[in-house]
């Protein structure tokens, strides 16, 4: 957190005074000399009250005792009204209690006060996001994009536009986010995705290549398998989804995924193993991740494969209402065409894999 303060005109105040009763000779100007210690003494006595209560509210949100810390940093900006870094703290411990309005006053606060301080935004974006605002987030955002134009921002502030459907725009701010740092494996797999969604899979393929030099994570790998699957590499998806499974072997998704390829080699037998395997990690887990649509997808597929067209329609339905929320154009135009053929009784699922 923060140790020095923000009031610009009182430090401004304490250093002409000082440097007033520093510089006057007692012989030259007395009197000068005189009220110069004093104005400083009368200065510094009026803001260290603020000071000290500032410091203890910062104490106290350290040690987690955010009502303690409301208290102290109230105080200190009794004291002092200018004092941005206890707006900014205040304002988030209002935030962690969930007293929105409150923190959306303190974060104000400290834009006035101290316009360039990064943090403001950030929480004022984040609040208007839970608010489900997102035009009000990506508004507050991109001016800290602005002001700070890092990785994490631009990141965000791509995250934001994605979920508008805005994904020219949210392109830029990721290639922004490699040209700052080519290492970085969460903007690779946030290109990565939004590359997916457009259905540009060579250059999908390129960005989880690079996520996985940097992160060599299962859900990567679990990506770059589903990629390798959409632009037809079937030998490469089942070695990236089996990579996946290495690692974390309790994902029924990647499972779907790998047995829907071997069903389409006709590979029938390691298929109906990976559902079975699938089936039973759901069944322990009790629950299937609604918010990932190529895994959704995936399940309607092996339940059409297994000659369930009910459970296969309902999941595609539920892929393609997720791959609608996340603009995902590429897997919503294959969602669709696998839909129409479930209709179809003389149509072959594995086709569709």
């Amino acid at each position: 957190m923060f140790r020095a303060h923000d009031s610009a005109g009182l430090r401004l105040l304490i250093a002409v005074a000082l440097l007033l009763g520093s510089m006057a000779s007692w012989r030259q100007d007395r009197l000068l000399a005189v009220m110069g210690l004093v104005g400083a003494a009368a200065i510094s006595a009026f803001t260290r009250p603020a000071i000290l209560a500032y410091n203890r509210g910062r104490e106290r949100w350290l040690n987690r005792d955010l009502p303690g810390a409301i208290e102290q940093l109230s105080l200190a900006l009794q004291r002092d009204p200018c004092l941005a870094n206890a707006y900014i703290l205040r304002g988030e411990a209002y935030f962690a209690l969930g007293q929105v309005p409150q923190a959306l006053e303190d974060f104000g606060q400290a834009i006035r006060l101290a316009p360039r301080r990064p943090e403001p935004y950030f929480y004022r974006g984040l609040i208007r996001q839970s608010q489900g605002d997102l035009q009000g987030a990506t508004a507050e955002f991109a001016e800290l994009v602005r002001l700070h134009p890092n990785v994490p921002h631009h990141l965000s502030l791509a995250n934001l536009l994605m979920q508008q459907g805005s994904l020219p725009l949210a392109l830029a701010h990721l290639d922004e986010a490699i040209r700052l740092d080519p290492t970085s494996a969460l903007a690779h797999s946030q290109r990565a995705r939004l590359h997916s969604y457009l259905g540009t899979w060579e250059a999908a393929l390129s960005d989880w290549s690079q996520a996985i030099d940097w992160d060599p994570s299962p859900a990567h790998y679990y990506q770059r398998g589903v990629a390798y699957a959409c632009g037809d590499h079937f030998d490469e998806a089942i070695a990236d989804l089996s990579r996946s499974l290495e690692i974390e072997p309790q994902q029924p998704n990647v499972l779907y995924s790998r047995g829907n390829l071997l069903y389409a080699l006709g590979e029938i037998k390691a298929a109906l193993d990976d559902y079975e395997r699938a089936f039973r990690l759901e069944a322990d887990m009790n629950r299937i991740d609604l918010s990932d649509e190529y895994g959704l997808y995936g399940r309607g597929l092996a339940y059409w494969n297994m000659g369930d067209k009910a459970t296969a329609f309902s999941d595609l339905q539920a892929a393609l209402q997720v791959s609608r929320q996340h603009h995902n154009l590429a897997l919503e135009q294959r969602v669709r065409r696998s839909l129409l053929q479930l209709s179809d009784p003389d149509w072959d699922p594995a086709q569709s894999a």
